[in-house]
């Protein structure tokens, strides 16, 4: 009898360590996105990265996520991860440059060619990312866990269609709070106007903002085809989005653990960068079926864009971000290296 309760009181002391092992490490991210799978690849992506994180650490590692701006908006997430107050945020990266101004070259209009080199660069084993990354997490104690390349950010309007960069002018365009983006539109004669990103539909529908620019996936997702009658297809910024972490936290995870959280957020990149091109095409239908106009400008209109959207962004990133024109270099000379790499395909 007594041999049998000790066995017992055993057992369940293993079984509360056991449990008690799996609540030591939760990730909590903040999310500005919808729960569901399929509304967004950041929404796919974040889905992956909590079952698989789970599955590869023996559910050692509890990841919740808290969609729907539930925390806060990103930049409140990035504020919360940095104290420590999160582990983790779901954010574009854009607003990343608030903490670390020389990751606003992802936000560069008309810098990355096209998606199969967003998915190249976009990764912690790209070398010119680690070597970003790394002073990153050195100077601000965020990390970026991993990228979610998600598509091109497209324009839409309400009561006016724009053709061409000419049209742009008079135009109040919401913004996210990315120097860049204000640069450039100011520039071409718009009136580049930051709100919240909770506020936008608000904004759209009262009139605040004439329009605003994202990918189709976040305009269908957030309805914005309810408030807005024409889209453009500028595809003026690749929008690539991440999760972030606090580095101290991860850091004081066992060695075996960070490499199954970073081994899930690989997979879990694969994600967006497979529901994105998806989403382009069965969202443009969709919205056109709502009865939003879409417009696909020409190759000589959209380097009418380029022409006036470009210059005033590269000269901000210039003269405001330390180092700023090696950045921009690297990040050329790192592109034409990876389209050089699709010639290996061919054999």
């Amino acid at each position: 009898m007594r041999t049998s309760l000790l066995l017992g009181l055993t057992c369940a002391a293993a079984l509360l360590g056991s449990i008690a092992s799996a609540q030591d490490h939760v990730m909590r991210i903040a999310s500005g996105n919808p729960a569901d799978p399929l509304a967004l690849p950041a929404s796919a992506s974040l889905t992956i990265f909590e079952q698989k994180v789970e599955e590869y650490t023996n559910g050692r590692v509890d990841v919740q996520i808290f969609p729907d701006g539930q925390l806060g908006d990103q930049l409140s997430g990035l504020q919360q991860v940095k104290s420590g107050e999160l582990q983790g945020s779901e954010l574009a990266m854009g607003v990343m440059s608030n903490l670390f101004p020389k990751i606003t070259f992802t936000d560069l209009p008309y810098v990355i060619p096209d998606m199969a080199v967003a998915q190249k660069l976009y990764t912690r084993r790209n070398p010119m990312m680690k070597e970003i990354l790394t002073e990153m997490e050195d100077t601000t104690g965020v990390g970026i866990m991993f990228f979610m390349p998600q598509a091109y950010r497209q324009l839409t309007t309400k009561g006016k269609q724009v053709k061409t960069v000419d049209d742009l002018k008079g135009v109040k365009v919401r913004t996210m709070q990315v120097r860049p983006h204000i640069e450039m539109f100011n520039a071409a004669g718009a009136q580049a106007t930051p709100v919240p990103w909770l506020e936008v539909y608000s904004s759209l529908q009262t009139g605040v903002v004439d329009g605003q620019e994202n990918p189709l996936a976040t305009i269908r997702a957030m309805n914005f085809q309810e408030v807005q009658n024409y889209i453009t297809l500028t595809r003026h910024v690749h929008l690539v989005g991440a999760v972030t972490y606090n580095v101290a936290w991860f850091e004081s995870l066992e060695p075996e653990l960070q490499v199954a959280i970073m081994k899930a957020g690989e997979e879990a990149s694969v994600g967006a960068m497979a529901l994105a091109p998806v989403k382009d095409v069965l969202d443009a239908k969709w919205l056109t079926e709502q009865g939003v106009e879409i417009y696909t400008p020409t190759a000589e209109e959209i380097e009418g864009f380029k022409s006036v959207l470009q210059p005033p962004a590269f000269a901000w990133f210039d003269a405001n971000v330390e180092g700023g024109a090696e950045v921009l270099k690297k990040v050329t000379e790192e592109i034409d290296r990876l389209q050089g790499q699709f010639g290996e395909l061919v054999y």
